[in-house]
């Protein structure tokens, strides 16, 4: 199983903000992986379930293989260390 097959089968749900420069992916364990992409900032971090933000999970094992990703109004694309990627359109989180 590739690393993009992995992460499909792990992935609860995606959402990005209203400008696409940030999105949030979260793991069927509540862990997440947070990805930001503005001009001349790009980064992505694991962070643990709400109230304990500082466990690794799934989203630390899954952001130690991305080799890079494009955030933006069409797609969340990620490449991973295999060669394989997750590339799907992101849609916009819901207001509160």
């Amino acid at each position: 199983m590739t690393i993009a097959e992995n992460l499909a089968d792990l992935m609860a749900s995606v959402v990005a903000n209203e400008d696409f420069t940030e999105a949030v992916m979260q793991l069927s364990d509540k862990t997440r992986l947070c990805f930001w992409h503005r001009v001349g900032e790009r980064g992505a971090k694991s962070v643990g379930p709400e109230g304990q933000e500082e466990q690794g999970g799934l989203a630390d094992g899954i952001l130690k293989q991305i080799k890079m990703f494009r955030l933006n109004s069409k797609h969340l694309d990620i490449e991973f260390e295999d060669g394989s990627r997750w590339d799907q359109p992101v849609p916009l989180a819901e207001d509160p």
